[in-house]
Parts: structure tokens; sequence; C-alpha cells
């Protein structure tokens, strides 16, 4: 990866030892040619000494015959090979320093970037990473930044996205720039004012927690939580339970949304559930923020619901939302959502890879042809293989509508761009009506369909492989969702797959009202209360039921989370995915609860009848407490390793339980840990299922 201060790196070490020769960008990696009798320890010593964003996937030496008098950084060899985009980094530490300096010239600088932080994935236009390349080309170097660019000394030495006040971009709000502006969006904000800030990736919508329903009800969202920023990790310890885990996420040079519990309050940023998603700031204009507030803020991406992100100035003025707009005048190329995280038996859990983790790379010591995955429908990513590499790309959403499949496709198109991709192999899911399958079709190359669920284990294996060097042979995958097409043509979602074999399944369960019945929890309640003998009262219902007007069947579990929930009379309707789980997780009270009975044969069968007697309170633990029972009793009786994956593993009461329970047992398990577990992952899994199975 270009863009990580490697190069610096080299040239330190090697002058720290009195070595001769270069080190310059090649299409394919960074070349080192190095004279004199100290190599083997130049190695050592750079392996211990590399930038905390670099890293040496493999190494190749030879013998040379140049001579050199010197140690130099070349110019970069043009071309884009081998070379791998980087991630948008967090402000650094130096950085931070100098932002509230009042001697640096660089004093409020609400851009601040140097070689170890700031913008990279959304600002390149073109591969190799440099100046010309970016969309910082327009802004012409100071003298003085000019002289810390060239100077491999310097911590801003080839940092392409360099500048300061006199010659960097400028922050406006209206007539207002620099520091004077974000002084005034504080004033607005203080205010109630909804404002649109200029994030790294994209504009977020800020507003205090009093602002909290005049923000939904302009963006036309009722329930789904807002992440809410803090000026400090004490603030968020404040109101929210930290563990050791979460607060490390919090800190990370990533700065992610981190998924945590709250002791109460902020109903405005998160009703009804006990979750909040918290950050801390992690560029110079947030940064500057909240040296003026003494409070947290909602910030969440501007865009309707279900649309992409905005990321453009003129994009920002016909959303209509904000009353006042922050921003700046270097283009965002590409835009990123904020990266959002929970934490699972002290490990992270993803629900979206993005800014910061992605693009997410894998280096494999095997070649790959040419592989092109689009994903699945929801919480869409694509990845490629190509060379040594596959590469995830950041989360692009749900493709749902016009503009997001259109975002999808400008996505496909740039990263064939940018590393001069051409597939010859497209891995798109087995669902027919998928817009991702009919594009993939539509590209006259070779496609190959891998079904929904195998992907989902495929992408835990491809991790479990690339990520943690570890390769197992034979597994038991759970892959438990709320929707994806099987072989059968029906609607899967709660299988345990014994390497390709699709050995264990829920009962299907039919549903009655449609794609209604998705968000109606109602619909799924009565439909399995009426599977299971109950008199409902409702004609109209039960003569659709009786009929199969209208309905479908499904193993799904993710459909049980929401027909247990409401038959816990927690939720008749929900607003968002997974809200069901949420407010199930809030009411569970622990395993010594017990469970359901429930058979495997091999279909799963959970005696609904006693749920539907059982009193509403205890529901939801019975109800977590069976389904991770059932995890166990398969484990137990294959006898293999075991992958738990799909989005109702988002469920940090589920899947902790069974984690403890195989654990208990001394059962080897694997849930993802570097990439989503849920939707965000299928894209890998396709790829990997493609690679390992021998079709290509």
């Amino acid at each position: 990866m270009q863009g990580v201060g490697f190069r610096p790196a080299v040239w330190r070490v090697a002058k720290e030892l009195g070595l001769c020769g270069y080190v310059r960008n090649r299409s394919d990696g960074v070349e080192v040619v190095i004279l004199g009798s100290r190599r083997g320890e130049f190695l050592e010593r750079l392996q211990k000494s590399l930038p905390q964003n670099a890293r040496i996937d493999e190494i190749v030496a030879q013998e040379c015959e140049e001579e050199f008098d010197d140690f130099v950084i070349l110019e970069s060899e043009e071309g884009k090979n081998g070379t791998l985009l980087m991630p948008d980094l967090s402000i650094c530490e130096d950085c931070l320093k100098e932002l509230f300096d009042p001697s640096d010239r660089r004093y409020r600088y609400p851009l601040i970037n140097c070689t170890n932080c700031g913008p990279r994935y959304t600002i390149i236009e073109d591969l190799p990473y440099d100046r010309k390349n970016t969309t910082m080309a327009p802004f012409a170097m100071c003298k003085a930044c000019e002289t810390e660019y060239k100077d491999p000394k310097s911590r801003f030495y080839h940092a392409q996205p360099i500048g300061c006040n006199e010659c960097g971009p400028k922050v406006r709000f209206g007539k207002l720039e620099g520091f004077g502006a974000i002084e005034a969006a504080t004033e607005a904000i203080k205010e109630d004012k909804i404002v649109a800030i200029k994030g790294v990736g994209g504009f977020h919508l800020v507003c205090r927690e009093s602002a909290a329903e005049e923000l939904r009800r302009r963006k036309r969202r009722s329930k789904k939580p807002f992440a809410v920023m803090f000026g400090s990790i004490e603030a968020i310890e404040a109101v929210c339970e930290v563990s050791e885990k979460e607060r490390e996420l919090i800190l990370s040079k990533e700065r992610p949304i981190v998924v945590v519990k709250k002791k109460g309050g902020f109903t405005g940023a998160a009703p009804d559930i006990d979750r909040l998603g918290v950050f801390l700031p992690y560029s110079g204009i947030y940064h500057l923020l909240f040296s003026l507030l003494d409070e947290p803020l909602i910030v969440t991406s501007a865009n309707v619901s279900e649309e992409p992100i905005v990321k453009d100035e003129d994009e920002m003025e016909r959303l209509g939302i904000a009353d006042a707009v922050l921003f700046y005048d270097r283009k965002i190329e590409r835009s990123c959502d904020d990266s959002v995280v929970a934490a699972a038996e002290g490990k992270p859990l993803f629900y979206r890879l993005s800014r910061g983790f992605a693009p997410k790379s894998f280096y494999s010591p095997k070649p790959f042809p040419p592989i092109l995955a689009v994903g699945a429908r929801q919480k869409n990513t694509i990845a490629f293989a190509k060379e040594r590499s596959i590469v995830l790309s950041p989360h692009i959403g749900d493709i749902k509508n016009v503009e997001s499949f259109e975002y999808f496709q400008k996505v496909v198109d740039d990263f064939g761009r940018i590393y001069d991709f051409e597939p010859e192999i497209v891995v798109c899911d087995a669902h027919p009506g998928y817009e991702t399958t009919q594009f993939a079709k539509g590209l006259g190359k070779k496609v190959i369909e891998v079904q929904h669920h195998r992907a989902h284990v495929w992408a835990a294996l491809a991790e479990l492989e690339l990520e943690h060097g570890v390769h197992w042979s034979e597994w038991v995958g759970f892959a438990w969702d709320g929707t994806g097409y099987g072989d059968d043509g029906k609607i899967w979602g709660g299988e345990a797959f014994v390497g390709d074999e699709r050995r264990y399944r829920f009962d299907y369960f039919k549903i009655c009202g449609g794609e209604k019945a998705i968000k109606d929890t109602r619909l799924q309640g009565w439909s399995l209360a009426k599977a299971h003998g109950a008199q409902l009262g409702d004609r109209l219902f039960e003569v659709a039921y009786e009929k199969n007007i209208n309905c479908f069947e499904t193993s799904s579990v993710g459909r049980l989370f929401d027909a247990a929930a409401f038959l816990a009379g927690l939720c008749e309707k929900v607003d968002f995915d997974g809200e069901a789980g949420m407010l199930m997780e809030r009411a569970y009270r622990g395993w010594e609860i017990g469970h359901y009975d429930f058979t495997i044969e091999p279909v799963i069968k959970i005696d609904f009848a006693a749920l539907l007697r059982d009193d509403k309170p205890l529901i939801p633990t019975r109800f977590i407490n069976t389904l991770a029972a059932i995890i166990l009793q398969i484990a137990k009786k294959e006898q293999k390793p075991v992958i738990l994956t799909g989005g109702v593993f988002q469920n940090v009461t589920l899947l902790s339980l069974a984690v403890k329970l195989l654990r208990s047992e001394g059962i080897p398990y694997f849930f993802p840990t570097a990439t989503p577990i849920n939707d965000g992952g299928i894209a890998l899994g396709q790829v990997w299922r493609a690679v390992k199975n021998g079709v290509i």
C-alpha cells in the first residue's frame, strides 16, 4: 500500500546503518536496493520499525551489481498493477498536538494531516498515489509545506494531502472561513439547528439530542438509532457501560462507531433500545468543534433513508435537510460511511466495514485469475481477486432503489478503473431477482452463482485462513440471518452446513403478508401462532393464511426472532433491520431461566406451543437460550469445529452465549472478527468459495 510512510522508514533505517542504495514504489510493491555488509541487520531492523499502517506480505531477495555512494528515495515507478488503495486514517497524535499549539503554523488548521494520518481512499483519483492523482492537485503547496513534503526526515514527507492555513483547502460556513467558520457552526448547533458537516467520506447531519425528533422527521427515520459523537472517552464512560475491548475499539486509530450498552437517556438518539453507537472525533474539524462544546452530538450520515451518503455540496443543498452547511473546498472523490463495530467475547464484531478499515485487502501466496464478486442485496460490498490479493470494498449499502444501484455500479466501475482490473469471472448471489445478480449476468463474462448462506460460511473461512492463517478441512457452519434464496426456491435463513452440504435447517414456517410482513412483526407472530394451533380472531388474516394467499415459507431465524418479539409483546412493527433482536436482548435475563424443548432430525423443530403458553416476559430469554442450545447440540453431534455467521449473530447476547457453551465443551469455534458477520462479508465468501471449490 502506498501512503503509509514506508519509504521514509526504509530511508531512516538505511541511513542509521550507513548503507547505500535506494528505495522506490513500483507497481508490484516496493523495491529496495541495499549495498553494504549489514543487509541482514537492515531487514531485521526494518521489520521492527514499520510505520503503524504498513505491513510486509512477502520479501523476495536477489543479488544485484549496482553501485551507489548514498541512500536515496527515488520517484515512484508509474503503474498500478499491484498497488492497493489505503483506507482513510484518523488524525494522529502529532497532528492533534499541532492543531492546538498556538505557536505552530498549522494551529487550528481544520484539515491538518501527515504521512501517518488523513484522507486516502476518498481523495485518490488514480494510482499511483501521488498528489497529482488526488483531489489535492488544484492546491499548490506553499514554500513551507513543499520543504516538509520533500524532506525524508519530516513527518510530512510525501504526505499527498499536505496543506496549511495558507495553501490548503478552506473550510467555510456562509461567508466565514477557517476556525471562524467552525465557531459559527458551533453556535448554530447550540441553537438546536441541524448542521451538515463535510466529513472525510461525505456529509454528516449534526445536532444536539434535543433536536433529534426534528432530524428524524426531516430524514424520514422514525426509530433507527443515530450515532453519538463524544468529546472524550471519559464522557462516553459516564453514560455508557464500556468493556475493556469496547474501550480499545473506541480509542483505536480507526475511530469507528462502537455499539455499547447505555446506562440510560439518549431516547432521541436510540429510542426503545439499551444500546448506543458512540465514537470520538477523528478529524481536525470535529476536534475543533468539540473544543468549543461540552456535550455529545448526534452525528449521522447525510442522506434520505436507504440512499447513499451525500458527498457533494450541491447534493447537500438539494437534500434540504440541514439548516446550514459547514464544508471545505476539497472534492471527495468517492464517499465512505463510518465503520460500525461491537465487541463480543473480547473480539470485534463488525456491522459495517468502511472508513478506517476498508478497502480491506488480503494477501495470498497463491495467485488468482481476475475475479469480481458483486455481493448481496443488503449491506452490499463488492470484492475482487487479482494476482495475490483479494480486496473487499467499503460498505455500499442496501440495493433498494435507483440511487443505491447507481452507486453500486459506480463503485464497480471505479475499482475497475483504479486497479486497471477487467474480470474474467463474475460471482454473484443465486437469487434471480437481485439487481446484483442481473448486473453480473449482463457483463458478458463467465458467471458463478453462490448460494447466499454458503457464501456467509465461506466468507468466515476466507478470513480464518487469510487473516489468521488457520485452515479447517472440515467444519459445521451455522448461517443464520433474515433472508436468502435457497436451492429449493424457498427463503432460507436458519441453516447449518457440514462442508457444502446443508445438513440441518429450521423447520419451514409459512408467513402470510408477503414482503409487508418483513416490517410487520404482527404478521410473522400471527403466522407462527396459527401454525401451532392458535385461534387469532382476525378472520381476514386466517382466510389468507389458510388459502395460501400472499404467503411464503422460510427457515429464517431472523424471522423467528421477529415473531418471538411480537409474541413477547415487545413490538408490532420494526423500523430497521435487527430492531426486534435488540429488543429481545434488552429483555434477556440469563441462561438459568432455561429453554424450550426442541428436536433435530435433522429438521430443527422448536416447541412453539410452549412458547405461546409462556409468560411474555420470559419468552425473549428462553428463545435465545433455545437457539444457543441448538448450536451446542448439533456441534456435539458433529464433533467438528464450528463457524457462527450471518446477521442473526450480530446479536451479541446470542453470540456470546453460544461461544460460552461451545467453549465449555472444548469445541473449536470461529466467528468473523475482521470482516462483517452480516451480508457485508458475502462478496468475500463468493470469491473464496469459487476459488476453493475449483470451479475456476
